[in-house]
């Protein structure tokens, strides 16, 4: 009896070991406040205080997809810690299969790691849902993937079509200028800047570029033009310095 008895605790033992913890109502919504307040902080530029809510959200929820993804975007791009951030995108997946922004996002991180076959797999993927919100996105990565795989032609097509479906997509307009800047198609590529510019009227990076395009096209004025817009709008120091240099230059 005694015996039986062992077993069969030592067998609800093991049960207990092996369940795992299914979050209470109050743990998802406690987790769901964590999220919104992490994206909050985000958006308002605190990244530790971003980061710090989203660990809590996933304290309290370990299966929140959305909060996987969140945090993996800080870790790719605030603090630069991109195997950490595959490590969430690749849960996040597994907890939704077919979850085309973590797609996307994940082909970034192979993106800037130059892993572009991972990553052209990916951005395929994200545009073969209907029901994603933003595909110019994937399609405009997509597009700078092929080109630095050495499928130039297919990378310009592939970026054309992502500001032909979202117009306002600055930086298609700026990949454009810059992969017809490298390839030696001049005036395309201040065609392209020109749109940048246009798309993006506050950003000081589209005018420093367009100007220095237009330098080469001989169109000293026009750069001129360029290069004082370029001085009043940037935000950083570094940016505002280099804008000027390239203004007393003409």
């Amino acid at each position: 009896m005694f015996r039986r008895r062992f077993h069969s605790a030592w067998l609800l033992a093991l049960a207990l070991m092996g369940c795992k913890h299914v979050p209470t109502e109050q743990e998802r919504r406690g987790a769901e406040l964590r999220y919104e307040l992490g994206l909050q902080a985000q958006l308002a530029g605190n990244v530790k205080d971003a980061y710090k809510e989203l660990q809590k959200a996933l304290e309290l929820d370990p299966d929140y997809p959305e909060a996987h993804n969140a945090i993996a975007i800080l870790l790719h791009v605030a603090f630069n810690r991109p195997e950490e951030a595959v490590t969430h995108y690749r849960k996040a997946l597994e907890l939704r299969p077919g979850f085309s922004e973590v797609q996307t996002n994940l082909a970034n991180v192979y993106l800037s790691q130059a892993r572009y076959d991972e990553a052209i797999k990916l951005y395929e993927q994200s545009l073969n849902d209907m029901l994603y919100p933003t595909p110019y996105i994937a399609q405009g990565n997509l597009g700078w993937a092929l080109y630095k795989k050495g499928e130039t032609e297919r990378g310009i097509q592939t970026i054309k079509a992502s500001v032909t479906t979202n117009p306002g997509f600055c930086m298609g307009y700026k990949n454009l200028g810059i992969i017809y800047q490298e390839t030696g198609n001049v005036s395309e590529a201040c065609r392209s800047f020109g749109r940048y510019r246009e798309a993006c009227p506050d950003v000081a990076d589209a005018y420093l570029r367009e100007g220095a395009c237009q330098v080469k096209m001989g169109k000293l004025e026009e750069a001129r033009q360029s290069f004082t817009s370029c001085e009043a709008k940037a935000k950083s120091q570094v940016l505002k310095d280099d804008c000027r240099r390239l203004l007393e230059a003409l």
